[in-house]
């Protein structure tokens, strides 16, 4: 298999089974927005090429599910050290100040994501509609 023959959606449809968000072809339509057909020929090649497997719902025969292979596994291990590089290099050249207010001001917008961030952005958005 050739990392070049897995495409981007393929890619995240691998991440959704990995990460549990979907087993089934129908929940990976819908996690992923595209059609059953082409989640089904995604299912397809990524099958003939090692990377899931199908098998029966054991509480319904009728229902499929996939999981991922060890070389799905080992492919998005390597996938993810890439980007982690590639990120690197790409910050390489931003002052280390920068940085630190970057990291800074992501750290706080997740923390408000975490905190459902609504209260703060409904506040706001009744305040310049002066409500």
């Amino acid at each position: 298999m050739s990392d070049a023959t897995v495409t981007l959606p393929q890619v995240l449809l691998l991440n959704h089974v990995t990460h549990g968000r979907a087993t089934s072809p129908s929940g990976l339509a819908n996690v992923m927005r595209v059609s059953l057909p082409a989640v089904s020929q995604m299912i397809d090649r990524l099958v003939q090429q090692g990377l899931l497997r199908r098998s029966e719902d054991p509480g319904d025969r009728r229902r499929k599910t996939v999981a991922t292979t060890a070389a799905a596994d080992a492919f998005l291990r390597k996938l993810e050290v890439a980007r982690g590089r590639d990120f690197e290099l790409g910050l390489a050249s931003v002052a280390p100040e920068l940085l630190a207010q970057m990291a800074a001001l992501l750290e706080r917008a997740a923390a408000q994501l975490e905190d459902g961030g609504a209260g703060a952005h409904d506040a706001r958005l009744r305040q310049k509609m002066g409500r």
